[in-house]
């Protein structure tokens, strides 16, 4: 998620749509990749669309909370 590939941040700030981009393409497999325009928009409106998130703003920072939430949310 932006870090290249040879660097590791496990500290690092995530951001909704980072961390949203990422679950999408795990529970969807890719289905909501798009070539045009911002590449979170379609995967954020998933999840809205799903009931995982409510709160598509993409530059929110994730907290541990939220993203603990939004797993509990996925896996039902």
């Amino acid at each position: 998620m932006g870090q290249g590939v040879t660097s590791f941040n496990p500290n690092g700030k995530v951001t909704r749509a980072e961390f949203g981009t990422v679950l999408s393409r795990a529970l969807r497999d890719g289905q909501y990749n798009t070539n045009k325009g911002k590449y979170y928009i379609n995967h954020l409106q998933a999840l809205v669309d799903n009931k995982i998130i409510t709160n598509d703003t993409p530059t929110l920072v994730e907290l541990r909370g939220y993203v603990m939430l939004m797993l509990m949310r996925a896996a039902e």
